[in-house]
């Protein structure tokens, strides 16, 4: 599948609610690293690892977060490796920060899959809080 392919059906599965389609790019033994782990009361290192786990994990952020959808800015791609730029809409901001998601790819399927927020993301969770 081409890494554009990937973009669209990932884009297509977080927006449509769809963990299934979106974990049907991942293998058994993918690592998901992220801050929203850490957000939703997950592991204490921010790491989920297992698609079983992942999936949960999924499940569990269109459960806390009923309106949430990306709106891709920017896709930069490398040969085994796609890097997304997006902003979460429906989470805590009126106008949310950036995210960039880095897809790490083995076999053509997204062995490791790390989230990093923008200083606007990491502060409008902040203000989310003290509110």
């Amino acid at each position: 599948m081409s890494h554009f392919r990937f973009v669209q059906d990932w884009l297509e599965g977080w927006n449509s609610r769809n963990p299934d389609r979106i974990m049907s790019h991942y293998p058994e033994d993918a690592v998901f690293q992220s801050p929203s782990v850490l957000a939703l009361g997950g592991s204490s290192d921010g790491i989920v690892r297992g698609k079983r786990e992942i999936t949960e994990f999924t499940r569990r952020a269109f459960e806390r977060f009923p309106k949430l959808r990306f709106e891709v800015e920017d896709v930069i791609e490398r040969p085994n490796r796609v890097i997304v730029i997006y902003r979460k809409h429906g989470v805590f901001a009126e106008k949310p920060g950036l995210t960039v998601e880095v897809f790490e790819f083995e076999n053509d399927l997204v062995k490791r899959n790390i989230v990093y927020w923008s200083a606007e993301e990491v502060a409008s969770r902040f203000r989310a809080l003290s509110s």
